[in-house]
């Protein structure tokens, strides 16, 4: 059953995701795709004062996995600092989605908007 419901959160999410479209001037904008199955994401996300994630959207194409973590995953972030972000590892990831074990082939799926995150972050690093 729970597996079920599980499942019902995820598709819900792909089929109306939170978070779906790009800021405007953003301090960070990425493009990472998942060369494995082709899963795109467009992640634009801007800092408050203090550092921390104050607003963050996405578009893309791709699995139910991959627009549902990126769907959650952008409620997720907020006022979140770059270090905690960087901390978060697949296990986060894996809860955020409910808890639900994911099959090899779909850790990538799950993990592409974190990925995206994080590359966009040391960018960011980069260029201050």
């Amino acid at each position: 059953m729970n597996g079920d419901l599980y499942r019902e959160q995820l598709l819900d999410h792909y089929h109306n995701p939170e978070n779906f479209g790009v800021l405007e001037d953003p301090d960070i904008d990425i493009t990472q795709e998942n060369a494995t199955c082709g899963d795109t994401i467009h992640l634009t996300a801007k800092l408050d004062d203090e550092g921390r994630i104050s607003k963050v959207m996405f578009e893309g194409h791709g699995c139910v996995v991959s627009t549902a973590s990126a769907s959650m995953f952008t409620t997720e972030v907020l006022g979140k600092t770059p270090a905690e972000i960087e901390a978060m590892q697949l296990p986060d990831i894996q809860q955020m989605l409910g808890g639900v074990t994911l099959s090899m082939g779909r850790v990538k799926c799950a993990m592409l908007p974190l990925e995206a995150m994080k590359k966009g972050l040391q960018k960011l690093a980069k260029s201050a």
